[in-house]
């Protein structure tokens, strides 16, 4: 993750679609029978499906960058320069 030079890495548990930091059993997603998924967040995934199959990397880069804006936890621009290298890395983007 060169790329991420300027920003810090993240530690922990965190949600292989968006990103986001899953730091108790409520942050994790649902498989079809219930059980809890360790791999994506509530919002990505819920009862075994994606809530939004159809998103693209690009388009989940911008929610992201939408959610950060509004939590003004950082820049924009780290945001986006984070976003963009950290997301496609993520075990839903990966090719």
């Amino acid at each position: 993750m060169s790329a991420m030079k300027s920003c810090p890495s993240p530690e922990g548990q965190f949600c292989q679609s968006c990103g986001m930091p899953m730091e108790g059993a409520g942050d994790e997603g649902t498989d079809k029978d219930g059980t809890k998924n360790k791999s994506y967040c509530r919002f990505c995934y819920s009862g075994g499906l994606f809530t939004e199959p159809d998103i693209t990397v690009e388009e989940m880069i911008e929610k992201v960058v939408g959610i950060m804006k509004v939590m003004n936890l950082m820049p924009e621009e780290k945001v986006r320069e984070a976003a963009g290298a950290f997301i496609p890395t993520l075990e839903r983007w990966r090719e």
